[in-house]
């Protein structure tokens, strides 16, 4: 999966690494952070797209994001696009 920020840059470390620089960078600068992980899907012409983001919250601060897409060919139904959904979030 390639993840980027919501503005479009490309992250270069693996997503893991990423997400542990990240929180050590955000607490080290005094920032209470809340880490929320979530996929969600729609069919669009005949394929299937998956988003998955990982957000970071400052406590009374705002926050930003991480984001990753991916289209899967073929059909579901919604009950296998729910369990594709927590499997990617896990």
């Amino acid at each position: 999966m390639k993840w980027r920020r919501l503005n479009g840059m490309h992250l270069d470390l693996p997503i893991k690494e990423e997400v542990e620089r990240t929180i050590k960078e955000e607490t080290e600068k005094g920032f209470r952070l809340k880490v929320c992980i979530g996929t969600d899907s729609r069919v669009k012409a005949g394929s299937i797209e998956f988003a998955t983001v990982i957000v970071f919250l400052r406590e009374h601060r705002g926050g930003f994001m991480f984001i990753s897409n991916f289209n899967q060919k073929g059909r579901m139904t919604v009950k296998e696009r729910m369990i594709n959904e927590v499997a990617k979030s896990v």
